[in-house]
């Protein structure tokens, strides 16, 4: 490693738990992390359900539309989108709205066609 790149407040062990932090894993699965109660690390892909079937998206922070689009549902103005959340809350996505998959208890997603209620 180049001892000039790093930052001078920061010791190798450090740095190299910094480097663990920022990449942990290349896809983390949602669900596994909201049932340990941790948030998701940093990675190269979220991997989260929608209604029944699991979509990968590559962004910590997707819009409504970009989950929507990863699971198919598209137009996605045709679709209400709501966050489960662990514990047993949802909350509706508003168009345009990003969701930060890093959040603590993201578990999972519930997608229903604008002309259909839950129940």
């Amino acid at each position: 490693m180049n001892e000039q790149a790093r930052p001078p407040d920061m010791s190798g062990e450090e740095l190299a738990d910094a480097i663990r932090e920022e990449i942990l894993e290349e896809i983390a699965d949602l669900e596994e992390y909201a049932k340990l109660g941790k948030a998701p690390p940093r990675c190269r892909g979220y991997r989260f359900r929608v209604n029944r079937d699991r979509h990968e998206v590559h962004e910590d922070k997707p819009t409504r539309e970009t989950i929507l689009e990863a699971a198919g549902l598209t137009p996605a103005g045709d679709w209400t989108l709501r966050l489960k959340l662990s514990g047993g809350g949802y909350e509706l996505i508003k168009p345009g709205e990003r969701v930060d998959l890093r959040r603590p208890g993201v578990e999972k997603f519930k997608a229903l066609p604008r002309d259909q209620t839950e129940g």
